[in-house]
């Protein structure tokens, strides 16, 4: 659109004109110099409506960085629990068990449906310290070789415990302390010496560097505020080796001194009046006791020596793993002695996979601290001896469906083992297995 100054400039070159006698050349310069003054009149308009529209968008710019300026805390917010969610991991699992126990030691078979289940976090602290926190179903009774809760007991709520809580600093690479309540510290095969539901109270140090492997370790059992403390200490030294054919071979002597434990009372009793210590959560589990001042005491020291071994391989295209366990109590008068073998076909795990094992199993009376030894073969305790027959399927992944058989003999726990009775005791388990 033109400016009124270029319509009466274009006025003014159109007019007729009034002067008498005007020079021809003056007049066309003045129309020349008015002409030129138009354009640069456009040119200026032009100018100034690109400089307008300049600053629209530069307000618009503007107000849309004031919006994301006012953001930027969300979004550092956003950030942050994005990094802290990259240092974390959730895991956990479900099992719900049908079991059946046939005990020649009682009138009736016994028959119950168990559920368990376990939540744990790990926390990157930072590049060498790790927070590990896990809780589980409290086993009946507060067992801490079970974390099963049975089902038909009025419809109560079943007891969640803390499993897990430990830090785990890595200084070095190959090497890790952990302090807290942790898992095991040592290697362990397929025999049932330890029972895999405990967890120590107390710190370890682990090392591995190549086909090396060492652990040293402590566990408090029970801590008094008027004598001595009983407790676990010991350590492991292994050899991880890869041999030809892809065979691996795993060897390890380990040494556990469970102290404080010799004299210990095992049974409360009113009349004399005797108090069982804390470490004794079942009485005595098979190991030998003696009668003294009216209170049952354990009679022997434990200074626990463990070698064992396995071999993992493949026959005609299967994983089969071989192991063989022993154990011995340097510190019993007499049944010092343990030994397991056992063998596993196959691997259950991912989706349409199997496995089949099976263990053979003699554990003597004082042979290992009966609070340790696992409390489904034998009943949980010493003095027994057997096998297991296990079988698992996985229809997908994450989902295992198990079955285990115990049949097992066992010495009735007693003070002596002067007139020996073995009583058939027979278990079978039918597990269904979720990880998540």
């Amino acid at each position: 659109m033109r400016t009124p100054v270029a319509i009466a400039v274009g006025a003014l070159l159109a007019a007729p004109s009034f002067a008498d006698e005007p020079a021809a050349s003056t007049l066309e310069e003045l129309r020349r110099d008015l002409g030129a003054l138009s354009q640069r009149l456009e040119r200026v308009e032009a100018e100034n409506a690109y400089l307008r529209d300049n600053a629209r968008a530069s307000r618009k710019e503007l107000a849309e960085a004031e919006v994301a300026l006012a953001r930027l805390p969300a979004i550092e917010k956003g950030a942050k629990a994005a990094d802290w969610a990259g240092k974390v991991r959730l895991k956990g699992d479900l099992r719900y068990r049908h079991e059946q126990i046939d005990d020649a030691s009682q009138a009736n078979e016994r028959v119950r449906h168990r559920l368990r289940v376990r939540l744990g976090l790990d926390a990157q602290v930072n590049e060498t310290v790790k927070a590990v926190v896990q809780i589980a179903t409290s086993g009946d009774d507060r067992d801490p070789r079970s974390t099963n809760q049975t089902l038909g007991e009025g419809l109560t709520r079943k007891g969640i415990g803390l499993d897990l809580a430990y830090v785990d600093w890595a200084p070095v690479e190959g090497a890790s302390v952990q302090l807290g309540k942790t898992p095991y510290a040592w290697q362990r095969v397929g025999s049932y010496f330890w029972d895999g539901d405990i967890t120590w109270e107390g710190g370890a140090v682990r090392f591995a560097r190549g086909p090396v492997f060492a652990s040293a370790f402590g566990s408090w059992l029970s801590e008094s505020g008027s004598g001595a403390d009983a407790s676990l200490l010991g350590g492991q030294l292994g050899v991880n080796a890869t041999l030809g054919g892809g065979t691996t071979l795993t060897a390890a002597v380990g040494y556990f001194d469970v102290g404080s434990v010799q004299g210990a009372v095992t049974a409360n009793s009113s009349t004399p009046t005797c108090a069982a210590s804390k470490v004794f959560f079942g009485g005595a589990q098979g190991n030998r006791t003696d009668v003294v001042g009216g209170c049952r005491q354990l009679r022997d020291d434990y200074d626990l020596v463990e070698v064992l071994a396995k071999a993992d391989f493949k026959f005609g295209g299967l994983p089969v793993s071989v192991f063989g366990d022993y154990i011995r109590n340097r510190a019993a008068l007499d049944g010092d002695t343990g030994y397991a073998v056992g063998v596993t076909l196959g691997k259950a795990g991912g989706a349409k996979t199997w496995e089949l094992s099976y263990v053979y199993q003699d554990m003597e009376q004082n042979a290992q601290f009966g609070q340790f030894v696992d409390s489904d073969f034998g009943s949980g305790t010493t003095y027994s001896k057997g096998s297991v027959v296990k079988a698992a399927w996985s229809p997908a992944k994450n989902w295992t469906l198990n079955g285990t058989y115990f049949v097992n003999e066992r010495v009735l726990p007693g003070p002596a083992a002067v007139a020996e009775t073995w009583r058939d005791y027979d278990r079978l388990q039918l597990d269904l297995n979720y990880k998540f």
